[in-house]
C-alpha cells in the first residue's frame, strides 16, 4: 500500500459506495460524480491496492476476497473520519 500521505479520501468514499451499490453507474449517481470520474477513481484503487477489487459480472460488480476484507474496516474509518469533522 501506498503512503497514507498520498491517499485521497475521496477514493475510499468510492471504494465504500462501489462496495455497496455494486454498479459504478449507480455509486457514481450516488455520490454526485459522473460515471467516467468514478471509473477513474476505481482505475486508481485497483493501483493503490495492487488488485482489481472487482470483477464485472451479468449481475454486475463482484467484489474479490481483497475488497470484500476492505469492506469493515474501511466502512469504521469512514465513519471515524464522519465523527471527527462533525461539528
Amino acid at each position: 500500500m501506498a503512503n497514507i500521505r498520498k491517499v485521497d479520501l475521496n477514493l475510499l468514499v468510492v471504494l465504500d459506495a462501489l462496495l455497496e451499490e455494486g454498479n459504478v453507474t449507480r455509486a457514481a449517481a450516488r455520490l454526485g460524480y459522473t460515471q467516467p470520474t468514478v471509473s477513474g477513481m476505481l482505475m486508481r484503487l485497483r493501483d493503490l491496492f495492487g488488485d482489481p477489487l472487482f470483477v464485472r459480472t451479468q449481475r454486475g460488480l463482484l467484489a474479490t476476497p481483497r475488497a470484500q476484507a476492505l469492506a469493515v474496516p474501511l466502512k469504521q474509518l469512514l465513519d471515524d473520519s464522519r465523527h471527527l469533522v462533525a461539528r
